[in-house]
This record gives structure tokens, C-alpha cells and sequence, in this order.
């Protein structure tokens, strides 16, 4: 009798970054390297690993709190977020010139994101990133990299531009979330279980102010969707729109 493999699972940050428009909300997404070992060519929120140093560097470079959730995740939220899009949770105005010159440091390995937070002055403001949903990639035949990842939901800061770091990512584009739902259904862009549900979990708010509202009242329920032939995934019916 066969068994599935124990793939080691990895803890992650993931946040979805709002702005209001005359339209209404907005969110970033982005396009992942068709080079990536992992989800290759499929739009995605920011995000990524938890490193070692983020659980090291929380202590002295975070500031608030972003809920009932360690420091070390909103800190690997901020991380990606300023690799892969430029965007910085900070706890104080940033000159621009000041954060792209850091910015492209980072990059180019010059400087971890510690380094870039000292040479800023600035710390993590992990209030600005609100604990929104914790999912669990299922055990499975094809599941060779499982994550536990922390989303967080945030409001683009003030005056920084959104711009894709055009390695890792490509295609830094706002979407409404029901337009991207749309896009995903024409194929016009593909996008993955976990993040098609929390896009149709946000479609009804109509503003950040509104979205982050609802992060701050919501339950956190962990998830880890089942996994049916085809492969298709599924939420148990009591966790929908529950979690």
C-alpha cells in the first residue's frame, strides 16, 4: 500500500495589498517568473518564506502589531513586498530616491532587508498589515512544497510606487477582485485555489477602509483544503466563507 510523501512544510507571508479608485478597490498581483521551480507563470499576491532571519530580526526591526500572529510573519510580509514590488510597510516617511537606491541594493544582494531597514532608519510598522487568513497546502501525491502561510491584508503606502522586480516577478497589475476572477475564468491570466478563494472572499468590500474593517473583526480558521480526483481542491462546506 502506498503512502504519501511528508513533504516538509514551510511557513510563508502572504499579503494583498488594497487602494481605493473611483472604481472602487484595487488589489496587486503579480505575475510569477515562467522560470520559478514553484507555480511558474501563474498571478499571485507578494509573498514568500519565512527565513531564519526574519525570526531573528523581528525583535529589534518590527513595530505594532498586526494581530494574534508572531512578529517574524509580518516581517516576511514586508520583506517580499519591498523585494518583489518596491512597496514599504515603514513607520515613518520614506524619501523615495532614499528607497529605491535601497531597494536596488537589496537586489543586488548587497544588503538584507535588515540592512535596508538601518540604512532607512525606519522599522516595520506590522500595524499597517492586518492578520487576515491562515492556509495549509494539503498533503498530496504532487504536493512537493507545502506552506503555512499567514495572508495579510494592507493598504498600499502612501506615495510609493508599485513596480515588479522583473526577476522573481513580472507584471505587477491592479486588479479589482472580481475582475481578476473574471480574467482567470476567460484564461486570460491563472491564478491558484487558495488565491481565487480569498479573491472572492474580498470581492464584496468596496474600499480598503472597509476591507480592513473586516480583517480586524473575522475569525482566523486554518485551512487546508481537500484534495479531490482531477486534481481539484475544495473547503469543507462549514468553512466557506467561515474562515
Amino acid at each position: 500500500m502506498s503512502t504519501l510523501p511528508d513533504a516538509p512544510i514551510r511557513d510563508a507571508a502572504t499579503v494583498i495589498v488594497g487602494r481605493d479608485t473611483s472604481k472602487g478597490l484595487q488589489v496587486l498581483m503579480v505575475r510569477r517568473s515562467p522560470r520559478a521551480v514553484f507555480l511558474p507563470d501563474l498571478y499571485v499576491f507578494p509573498g514568500g518564506r519565512v527565513d531564519e532571519a526574519d525570526r531573528s530580526d523581528a525583535a529589534a526591526h518590527v513595530r505594532g502589531s498586526a494581530g494574534d500572529v508572531e512578529p517574524a510573519y509580518p516581517l516576511t510580509a514586508a520583506r517580499e513586498t519591498f523585494e518583489e514590488v518596491g512597496l514599504l510597510f515603514a513607520d515613518r516617511h520614506v524619501d523615495t530616491d532614499a528607497l529605491d537606491g535601497a531597494r536596488r541594493a537589496m537586489l543586488a544582494n548587497e544588503v538584507g532587508f535588515a540592512g535596508v531597514l538601518d540604512r532607512l532608519g525606519v522599522a516595520v510598522d506590522a500595524a499597517q498589515l492586518r492578520y487576515f487568513s491562515r492556509w495549509v497546502t494539503p498533503r498530496a501525491e504532487f504536493a512537493t512544497r507545502r506552506f503555512d502561510t499567514r495572508f495579510f491584508v494592507a493598504r498600499a503606502p502612501r506615495d510609493q510606487i508599485a513596480e515588479a522586480d522583473a526577476t522573481e516577478v513580472h507584471d505587477g497589475r491592479w486588479f479589482a477582485p472580481a475582475q481578476a476572477l473574471r480574467a482567470h475564468e476567460h484564461g486570460e491570466i491563472n491564478l491558484i485555489f487558495p488565491t481565487i478563494k480569498h479573491l472572492e472572499r474580498i470581492a464584496p468590500y468596496a474600499t480598503v477602509d472597509e476591507l480592513l474593517a473586516f480583517a480586524e473583526s473575522k475569525a482566523i480558521v486554518t485551512v487546508s483544503p481537500e484534495v479531490q480526483p482531477g486534481p481539484e481542491f475544495v473547503i469543507v462546506p462549514e468553512l466557506e466563507n467561515a474562515w
